[in-house]
């Protein structure tokens, strides 16, 4: 058994790693890859109400994929990853495939667990937790090299939403910066992206609450700041995407501003 204080939730953007106690989540589907990895015990999975639990000594979760937990477990590592990163789609090639849950290797196992337990006894900073989510991202697709897949029109298009003020931009102002039609242009992000413009830029807007939160703020001035009408609107959105409440979260660790520039 390991001692459970306080976790520690660190973010990059377009990637973050939680260290800690774990918590049950209801049904929820992010945007982000999920690589879980509980380091005492196993974690216990589904796809929703109706399928079959599953434990897992580590899985990796898709974008977009509905998933549920309903134990906690005493001490496990979580790490997010934007979809379309290089390093994300080498480590859903690696470790399974799209849209299931999918259990990681035995010896990838047995290769991270002593890595994660060791930084979670030095609480080291979060240079360093950078370094520690390289090196679990090395083991997990070492040999993997993918070529590239994206639709350039679409690589555009989410640019500008990205890019976006507010995160709020008409799609028919982003295809006619792609010079496609709206319904076009929201046909091929929906296949690229697995999910509607509009409910991207609400995770975007998610991710910047976050990115607040780790700035010490209370959890109505990240709502405001991120464009949320208020704090209601932004824990409801953070249980549909996360499966808890940033309040729940919150009681179980701290957030850590990890500002580093990525390379």
């Amino acid at each position: 058994m390991f001692e459970s204080p306080a976790g520690c939730f660190y973010f990059w953007g377009e990637r973050a790693l939680y260290l800690g106690p774990g918590m049950p989540a209801t049904v929820h589907a992010h945007h982000a890859v999920q690589v879980c990895i509980p380091l005492s015990g196993t974690v216990r999975l589904r796809s929703g109400p109706g399928t079959r639990w599953r434990q897992y000594a580590g899985a990796v979760i898709p974008s977009n994929q509905p998933h549920e937990s309903d134990k906690a477990v005493p001490l496990i590592a979580s790490l997010w990853l934007e979809p379309d990163t290089d390093e994300a789609q080498r480590v859903v090639y690696a470790c399974g495939g799209p849209r299931i849950i999918f259990s990681i290797q035995r010896f990838q196992i047995d290769a991270v667990v002593p890595r994660l337990r060791e930084y979670w006894h030095q609480r080291r900073d979060a240079q360093h937790a950078a370094s520690l989510v390289d090196e679990v991202l090395q083991i997990l697709a070492a040999r993997v090299r993918l070529g590239s897949r994206t639709d350039l029109r679409v690589a555009r298009a989410r640019a500008a939403l990205g890019a976006a003020p507010d995160r709020r931009l008409p799609l028919a102002e982003v295809a006619a910066h792609v010079e496609l039609s709206a319904s076009r242009l929201a046909h091929l992000l929906r296949a690229e992206m697995g999910l509607p413009a509009r409910r991207y830029l609400l995770w975007l807007r998610l991710r910047d609450a976050v990115g607040e939160l780790t700035r010490g703020v209370s959890i109505t001035t990240a709502a405001h700041a991120a464009g949320f009408a208020d704090a209601a609107h932004l824990t409801r959105t953070f249980r549909r995407m996360l499966g808890f409440t940033p309040s729940a979260a919150l009681r179980v660790s701290r957030f850590v501003q990890a500002a580093l520039p990525r390379s």
